[in-house]
Protein backbone atom coordinates (compact mmCIF):
# COMPACT_ATOMS: atom_id res chain seq x y z
CA UNK A 1 0.00 0.00 0.00
CA UNK A 2 2.05 2.70 -1.51
CA UNK A 3 1.48 6.50 0.32
CA UNK A 4 -0.57 7.68 -2.25
CA UNK A 5 -2.75 4.86 -2.52
CA UNK A 6 -3.29 5.29 0.81
CA UNK A 7 -4.20 8.82 0.88
CA UNK A 8 -7.33 7.70 -2.08
CA UNK A 9 -8.42 5.34 0.11
CA UNK A 10 -9.05 7.97 2.83
CA UNK A 11 -10.35 10.42 0.61
CA UNK A 12 -12.99 8.00 -0.15
CA UNK A 13 -13.48 7.44 3.02
CA UNK A 14 -14.13 10.72 4.29
CA UNK A 15 -16.58 11.14 0.98
CA UNK A 16 -18.55 7.91 1.60
CA UNK A 17 -19.01 9.45 5.13
CA UNK A 18 -20.08 12.96 4.20
CA UNK A 19 -22.62 11.25 1.74
CA UNK A 20 -23.92 8.99 4.63
CA UNK A 21 -24.94 12.10 6.84
CA UNK A 22 -26.28 13.72 3.95
CA UNK A 23 -28.64 10.66 3.29
CA UNK A 24 -30.01 10.72 6.89
CA UNK A 25 -31.39 14.01 7.18
CA UNK A 26 -34.27 13.79 4.60
CA UNK A 27 -36.15 12.04 6.43
CA UNK A 28 -35.87 14.35 8.90
CA UNK A 29 -36.23 17.57 6.91
CA UNK A 30 -37.88 18.64 3.63
CA UNK A 31 -34.52 18.83 1.58
CA UNK A 32 -35.36 18.55 -2.00
CA UNK A 33 -32.89 17.61 -4.48
CA UNK A 34 -30.61 16.07 -1.53
CA UNK A 35 -28.78 12.89 -2.69
CA UNK A 36 -29.86 9.27 -0.62
CA UNK A 37 -27.26 7.26 -1.68
CA UNK A 38 -26.13 6.45 2.07
CA UNK A 39 -26.91 2.79 1.64
CA UNK A 40 -24.43 2.51 -1.23
CA UNK A 41 -21.72 4.59 0.70
CA UNK A 42 -22.33 1.50 3.35
CA UNK A 43 -20.92 -0.84 0.47
CA UNK A 44 -18.07 1.58 0.03
CA UNK A 45 -17.46 1.64 3.46
CA UNK A 46 -17.44 -2.55 3.42
CA UNK A 47 -15.08 -3.04 0.73
CA UNK A 48 -12.95 -0.47 1.63
CA UNK A 49 -13.54 -2.06 5.83
CA UNK A 50 -11.73 -5.94 3.55
CA UNK A 51 -9.15 -4.33 2.16
CA UNK A 52 -7.52 -2.49 4.98
CA UNK A 53 -8.38 -5.39 7.32
CA UNK A 54 -6.15 -7.45 4.59
CA UNK A 55 -3.38 -5.23 5.02
CA UNK A 56 -2.99 -4.74 8.75
CA UNK A 57 -3.66 -8.22 9.28
CA UNK A 58 -0.13 -8.73 6.90
CA UNK A 59 1.29 -5.61 8.27
CA UNK A 60 1.28 -4.36 11.81
CA UNK A 61 -1.55 -7.60 13.66
CA UNK A 62 0.07 -10.41 12.43
CA UNK A 63 -1.02 -12.14 15.21
CA UNK A 64 -4.61 -13.25 16.70
CA UNK A 65 -4.32 -11.51 20.24
CA UNK A 66 -2.92 -8.02 18.53
CA UNK A 67 -5.67 -7.93 15.36
CA UNK A 68 -8.02 -8.46 18.47
CA UNK A 69 -7.05 -5.97 20.56
CA UNK A 70 -6.55 -3.40 18.07
CA UNK A 71 -9.85 -4.15 16.39
CA UNK A 72 -11.87 -3.55 19.75
CA UNK A 73 -9.82 -0.69 20.36
CA UNK A 74 -10.97 0.74 17.10
CA UNK A 75 -14.71 0.28 17.60
CA UNK A 76 -15.26 0.45 21.12
CA UNK A 77 -13.03 4.24 21.05
CA UNK A 78 -16.17 5.29 19.08
CA UNK A 79 -19.03 3.01 19.65
CA UNK A 80 -19.20 3.99 23.49
CA UNK A 81 -19.22 7.97 22.88
CA UNK A 82 -21.56 7.15 20.48
CA UNK A 83 -23.98 5.63 22.69
CA UNK A 84 -23.12 7.87 25.08
CA UNK A 85 -23.89 10.85 23.19
CA UNK A 86 -26.84 9.44 21.61
CA UNK A 87 -28.48 9.05 25.15
CA UNK A 88 -27.84 12.70 25.94
CA UNK A 89 -29.02 14.19 22.77
CA UNK A 90 -32.42 11.67 22.94
CA UNK A 91 -32.82 12.49 26.69
CA UNK A 92 -32.25 16.30 25.38
CA UNK A 93 -34.08 16.07 22.13
CA UNK A 94 -37.78 14.43 24.07
CA UNK A 95 -37.49 16.25 26.89
CA UNK A 96 -36.90 20.16 25.69
CA UNK A 97 -37.41 19.73 22.24
CA UNK A 98 -40.42 21.51 20.24
CA UNK A 99 -40.80 19.45 17.36
CA UNK A 100 -41.56 15.77 18.88
CA UNK A 101 -42.62 14.11 15.39
CA UNK A 102 -38.63 14.30 15.80
CA UNK A 103 -38.98 11.10 18.10
CA UNK A 104 -42.03 9.68 16.72
CA UNK A 105 -40.59 6.33 15.33
CA UNK A 106 -37.63 5.89 17.54
CA UNK A 107 -38.11 3.12 20.27
CA UNK A 108 -36.60 4.03 23.78
CA UNK A 109 -37.83 1.04 25.58
CA UNK A 110 -35.46 -1.82 27.24
CA UNK A 111 -32.52 0.94 27.37
CA UNK A 112 -30.40 -1.57 29.12
CA UNK A 113 -30.93 -3.90 26.20
CA UNK A 114 -30.47 -1.43 23.51
CA UNK A 115 -27.39 -0.55 24.91
CA UNK A 116 -25.84 -3.78 25.89
CA UNK A 117 -27.00 -5.38 22.26
CA UNK A 118 -24.66 -2.33 20.76
CA UNK A 119 -21.93 -2.81 23.25
CA UNK A 120 -21.44 -6.29 22.47
CA UNK A 121 -22.43 -5.49 18.79
CA UNK A 122 -25.52 -7.98 18.39
CA UNK A 123 -27.71 -5.35 17.39
CA UNK A 124 -28.34 -6.63 14.15
CA UNK A 125 -27.56 -10.49 14.94
CA UNK A 126 -30.79 -12.07 14.23
CA UNK A 127 -33.64 -9.14 15.13
CA UNK A 128 -32.91 -5.64 14.69
CA UNK A 129 -32.43 -4.06 18.34
CA UNK A 130 -31.66 -0.35 17.60
CA UNK A 131 -29.72 1.83 19.56
CA UNK A 132 -32.50 4.86 20.16
CA UNK A 133 -32.28 7.26 17.18
CA UNK A 134 -28.68 5.90 16.24
CA UNK A 135 -29.66 3.12 13.57
CA UNK A 136 -26.70 3.03 11.41
CA UNK A 137 -24.77 1.02 14.07
CA UNK A 138 -26.50 -1.80 11.73
CA UNK A 139 -23.38 -2.04 9.09
CA UNK A 140 -20.88 -1.68 12.48
CA UNK A 141 -22.10 -4.89 14.10
CA UNK A 142 -22.10 -6.82 11.01
CA UNK A 143 -18.47 -5.62 10.16
CA UNK A 144 -17.48 -6.49 13.68
CA UNK A 145 -18.92 -10.02 13.13
CA UNK A 146 -16.53 -9.99 9.69
CA UNK A 147 -13.30 -9.24 11.57
CA UNK A 148 -14.14 -12.58 13.25
CA UNK A 149 -14.66 -14.50 11.10
CA UNK A 150 -11.47 -12.93 9.72
CA UNK A 151 -9.49 -13.80 12.43
CA UNK A 152 -10.95 -17.55 12.59
CA UNK A 153 -9.52 -17.81 8.92
CA UNK A 154 -6.56 -16.11 9.23
CA UNK A 155 -4.90 -17.11 12.78
CA UNK A 156 -6.17 -20.19 13.68
CA UNK A 157 -5.11 -23.36 11.68
CA UNK A 158 -7.29 -25.66 9.68
CA UNK A 159 -9.35 -28.05 11.87
CA UNK A 160 -11.88 -28.42 14.49
CA UNK A 161 -11.22 -25.27 16.10
CA UNK A 162 -11.09 -22.89 13.28
CA UNK A 163 -14.30 -24.30 12.10
CA UNK A 164 -15.97 -24.12 15.77
CA UNK A 165 -14.68 -20.35 15.81
CA UNK A 166 -16.10 -19.48 12.56
CA UNK A 167 -19.82 -21.63 13.39
CA UNK A 168 -20.08 -19.33 16.24
CA UNK A 169 -19.22 -16.25 15.05
CA UNK A 170 -21.78 -16.89 11.84
CA UNK A 171 -23.92 -17.76 14.44
CA UNK A 172 -23.82 -14.66 16.20
CA UNK A 173 -23.48 -12.40 13.07
CA UNK A 174 -26.86 -14.08 11.82
CA UNK A 175 -28.54 -13.84 8.13
CA UNK A 176 -28.58 -9.79 7.84
CA UNK A 177 -24.77 -9.99 8.05
CA UNK A 178 -24.08 -13.04 6.14
CA UNK A 179 -25.88 -12.22 2.89
CA UNK A 180 -23.20 -8.94 2.76
CA UNK A 181 -20.44 -10.52 3.92
CA UNK A 182 -19.14 -11.07 0.10
CA UNK A 183 -19.25 -7.65 -0.15
CA UNK A 184 -16.30 -7.03 2.35
CA UNK A 185 -15.04 -10.21 1.27
CA UNK A 186 -14.46 -8.47 -2.31
CA UNK A 187 -11.85 -5.73 -0.89
CA UNK A 188 -9.83 -8.90 1.40
CA UNK A 189 -9.22 -10.71 -2.08
CA UNK A 190 -8.50 -6.73 -3.62
CA UNK A 191 -5.57 -6.82 -0.53
CA UNK A 192 -4.70 -10.30 0.12
CA UNK A 193 -4.04 -12.00 -3.91
CA UNK A 194 -1.29 -11.79 -5.79
CA UNK A 195 -2.87 -11.56 -8.71
CA UNK A 196 -4.62 -8.26 -8.21
CA UNK A 197 -1.48 -6.47 -6.59
CA UNK A 198 -0.24 -4.79 -9.84
CA UNK A 199 -2.46 -4.22 -12.67
CA UNK A 200 -0.98 -2.66 -16.11
CA UNK A 201 -1.70 0.87 -16.70
CA UNK A 202 -4.05 0.61 -19.43
CA UNK A 203 -5.63 -1.75 -17.50
CA UNK A 204 -5.80 0.32 -14.68
CA UNK A 205 -6.85 2.90 -16.31
CA UNK A 206 -10.23 1.23 -17.78
CA UNK A 207 -10.62 -0.33 -14.29
CA UNK A 208 -10.31 2.72 -12.73
CA UNK A 209 -12.48 5.16 -15.35
CA UNK A 210 -15.38 2.36 -15.69
CA UNK A 211 -15.74 1.85 -11.89
CA UNK A 212 -15.71 4.86 -11.48
CA UNK A 213 -18.37 6.13 -14.37
CA UNK A 214 -20.98 2.93 -13.12
CA UNK A 215 -20.79 4.07 -9.75
CA UNK A 216 -22.22 7.29 -10.67
CA UNK A 217 -24.76 5.58 -13.37
CA UNK A 218 -25.72 3.95 -9.94
CA UNK A 219 -26.04 7.11 -8.34
CA UNK A 220 -27.61 9.06 -10.61
CA UNK A 221 -29.86 6.98 -11.67
CA UNK A 222 -31.40 5.89 -8.40
CA UNK A 223 -30.99 1.78 -9.89
CA UNK A 224 -31.60 0.16 -7.24
CA UNK A 225 -35.48 1.43 -7.21
CA UNK A 226 -35.64 -1.63 -9.95
CA UNK A 227 -33.91 -4.50 -7.67
CA UNK A 228 -35.88 -3.23 -4.40
CA UNK A 229 -39.15 -3.22 -6.44
CA UNK A 230 -38.24 -6.94 -7.70
CA UNK A 231 -37.64 -8.44 -3.98
CA UNK A 232 -40.82 -6.54 -3.03
CA UNK A 233 -43.24 -8.87 -5.36
CA UNK A 234 -41.32 -11.93 -5.34
CA UNK A 235 -39.93 -12.68 -1.76
CA UNK A 236 -42.46 -13.37 1.12
CA UNK A 237 -42.95 -10.27 3.14
CA UNK A 238 -41.79 -10.91 6.01
CA UNK A 239 -38.18 -11.85 4.67
CA UNK A 240 -38.34 -8.98 3.14
CA UNK A 241 -38.95 -6.84 5.97
CA UNK A 242 -36.27 -8.70 8.03
CA UNK A 243 -33.53 -8.93 5.89
CA UNK A 244 -33.43 -4.76 6.01
CA UNK A 245 -30.46 -3.05 5.14
CA UNK A 246 -30.02 -6.65 3.08
CA UNK A 247 -33.06 -6.72 1.02
CA UNK A 248 -30.82 -6.22 -2.14
CA UNK A 249 -28.03 -8.16 -1.69
CA UNK A 250 -27.69 -9.68 -4.81
CA UNK A 251 -27.34 -5.90 -5.95
CA UNK A 252 -24.87 -4.79 -3.41
CA UNK A 253 -22.47 -7.24 -4.06
CA UNK A 254 -22.53 -6.36 -8.09
CA UNK A 255 -22.22 -2.88 -6.43
CA UNK A 256 -19.51 -4.33 -4.25
CA UNK A 257 -17.31 -5.79 -7.33
CA UNK A 258 -17.71 -2.22 -9.18
CA UNK A 259 -16.39 -0.57 -6.15
CA UNK A 260 -13.70 -2.93 -5.64
CA UNK A 261 -12.83 -2.83 -9.69
CA UNK A 262 -12.12 0.83 -9.15
CA UNK A 263 -10.07 0.57 -6.07
CA UNK A 264 -8.07 -1.98 -7.97
CA UNK A 265 -7.44 0.15 -10.83
CA UNK A 266 -6.63 3.60 -8.41
CA UNK A 267 -3.77 1.20 -6.58
CA UNK A 268 -1.82 2.29 -10.00
CA UNK A 269 -3.92 5.50 -11.10
CA UNK A 270 -3.54 6.92 -7.26
CA UNK A 271 0.62 7.52 -7.86
CA UNK A 272 -0.05 9.98 -10.79
CA UNK A 273 -2.87 11.89 -8.44
CA UNK A 274 -1.30 15.25 -6.74
CA UNK A 275 -3.08 14.02 -3.54
CA UNK A 276 -0.11 15.09 -1.19
CA UNK A 277 -1.41 18.71 -1.88
CA UNK A 278 -4.16 17.99 0.29
CA UNK A 279 -2.44 15.74 1.98
CA UNK A 280 -3.38 17.20 5.67
CA UNK A 281 -6.85 17.94 4.52
CA UNK A 282 -7.82 14.33 4.11
CA UNK A 283 -5.99 12.91 6.38
CA UNK A 284 -8.13 15.25 9.09
CA UNK A 285 -10.93 14.37 7.36
CA UNK A 286 -10.76 10.56 7.11
CA UNK A 287 -9.44 10.42 10.72
CA UNK A 288 -13.07 11.66 12.06
CA UNK A 289 -15.02 9.77 9.18
CA UNK A 290 -15.59 6.82 11.82
CA UNK A 291 -17.22 9.49 14.50
CA UNK A 292 -18.94 11.20 11.46
CA UNK A 293 -20.50 8.16 10.85
CA UNK A 294 -21.46 6.95 14.41
CA UNK A 295 -22.68 10.13 15.79
CA UNK A 296 -24.49 11.70 12.76
CA UNK A 297 -27.69 10.17 13.61
CA UNK A 298 -28.59 11.11 17.38
CA UNK A 299 -27.25 14.71 16.57
CA UNK A 300 -29.64 15.43 13.60
CA UNK A 301 -32.36 14.05 15.53
CA UNK A 302 -31.46 16.44 18.03
CA UNK A 303 -31.58 19.52 15.70
CA UNK A 304 -34.77 18.34 14.32
CA UNK A 305 -36.41 18.36 17.66
CA UNK A 306 -35.81 22.58 17.66
CA UNK A 307 -35.85 23.72 14.18
CA UNK A 308 -38.33 23.50 11.42
CA UNK A 309 -38.27 21.16 8.41
CA UNK A 310 -37.35 23.74 6.44
CA UNK A 311 -33.60 23.59 7.88
CA UNK A 312 -32.00 20.98 6.90
CA UNK A 313 -28.90 22.26 5.27
CA UNK A 314 -28.30 24.09 8.83
CA UNK A 315 -28.68 20.97 10.79
CA UNK A 316 -26.17 19.37 8.67
CA UNK A 317 -23.98 21.90 9.28
CA UNK A 318 -24.32 22.27 12.81
CA UNK A 319 -24.42 18.08 13.09
CA UNK A 320 -21.18 18.74 10.33
CA UNK A 321 -19.75 21.37 13.48
CA UNK A 322 -20.81 19.24 16.58
CA UNK A 323 -18.42 16.34 14.77
CA UNK A 324 -15.47 18.33 13.89
CA UNK A 325 -15.46 19.09 18.01
CA UNK A 326 -16.11 15.61 19.07
CA UNK A 327 -14.11 13.43 16.11
CA UNK A 328 -10.78 14.11 16.82
CA UNK A 329 -10.63 13.89 20.55
CA UNK A 330 -12.30 10.16 20.02
CA UNK A 331 -10.22 9.71 17.68
CA UNK A 332 -7.17 10.04 19.81
CA UNK A 333 -8.62 7.83 22.42
CA UNK A 334 -8.25 4.51 20.99
CA UNK A 335 -4.51 4.57 21.52
CA UNK A 336 -5.94 4.96 25.23
CA UNK A 337 -8.61 1.68 24.71
CA UNK A 338 -5.78 -0.64 23.18
CA UNK A 339 -3.41 -0.09 26.01
CA UNK A 340 -5.94 -0.60 28.44
CA UNK A 341 -7.12 -3.72 26.58
CA UNK A 342 -3.51 -4.73 26.04
CA UNK A 343 -3.37 -4.76 30.24
CA UNK A 344 -6.21 -6.40 30.68
CA UNK A 345 -5.25 -8.67 28.75
CA UNK A 346 -1.47 -9.47 30.19
CA UNK A 347 -3.47 -9.78 33.47
CA UNK A 348 -5.28 -13.36 32.42
CA UNK A 349 -2.58 -14.39 30.46
CA UNK A 350 1.38 -14.89 30.64
CA UNK A 351 1.93 -14.67 27.22
CA UNK A 352 3.29 -11.88 25.32
CA UNK A 353 0.82 -9.64 23.72
CA UNK A 354 3.56 -9.04 20.55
Amino acid sequence: MTHRYSLYLDLVRALAAFVVVIDHAPPLFDMPGAPRWGHQAVMVFFVLSGLVIGHVAQTRETTARVFLISRFARLWSVVVPALILTIVCDLAGRALGTVPDAYAHIHHDYPAIRAGALLLFLSETWVSIQPFSNGVVWSLCAEFWYYILFAAWAFIPPGRRRAAAATAAALLAGPKALVLLPVWLTGVALQRSPRLRAPSLPTATALFALGFATMGWVLATTSYNGPIGFMQRNIDPWIYLHLGQARVFWYDWLFGLVVAAHLWGARRIAEYLPLEAAQGAIRWCAGISFAAYLFHAPLLHLCAAFLPRTAGWGAVALTLAAIVLLGPPVERSKHWWRQTLERAVARWSPVPTR
